[in-house]
């Protein structure tokens, strides 16, 4: 079997939270698993933008935790800072999502141009594939790279049964 070419990938903040922190519903942490795997044996090239990681550390309680946090991500991904080209590519991004969002609802504006930011930046510093389960991302994500769901099986014939 010949080797592919590495998989350049990143996710929302969701997906960080389920397979990381392995907080949500079981379902979500299993798939967030199943992701995890198939992308280490794939041996991507995992790119989290910084406002993912903002995001993700944000309820953590003390700086030094916050810190020590950012120090495991910045081993195991390659963290991808905002920067000017991607502040263009999130306002053309912010300006096309709002027709298709209800802006009225509250919240909207801000799940918006988080959503912008995190794809602008994904897209911008290479990634190619976008996970995500949020019907919204998930639309504006596939306007710039592909998006796809999380997995629903495991990415082997044969799983591990450890946490079963």
């Amino acid at each position: 079997m010949t080797k592919t070419a590495q998989s350049i990938v990143s996710f929302d903040s969701m997906t960080l939270v389920w397979g990381i922190r392995k907080k949500g519903s079981p379902e979500a942490v299993q798939r967030a698993k199943y992701l995890f795997a198939q992308l280490e044996s794939e041996e991507a090239q995992i790119i989290l933008p910084s406002i993912v990681i903002a995001e993700f550390v944000t309820p953590l309680p003390s700086p030094r935790e916050r810190e020590e946090v950012v120090a495991a991500m910045r081993e195991r991904f390659l963290i991808a800072p905002f920067d000017a080209k991607d502040a263009i590519r999130a306002a053309k991004l912010w300006n096309d999502g709002k027709d298709r969002r209800q802006m009225r609802k509250h919240g909207a504006r801000v799940c918006l141009r988080a959503d912008a930011l995190i794809v602008a930046t994904a897209c911008n510093h290479g990634a190619r594939v976008f996970y995500t389960e949020d019907k919204d991302c998930f639309r504006m994500a596939e306007t710039v790279m592909v998006a796809k769901h999380l997995p629903t099986i495991a990415p082997h014939l044969y799983t591990d049964t450890e946490e079963a």
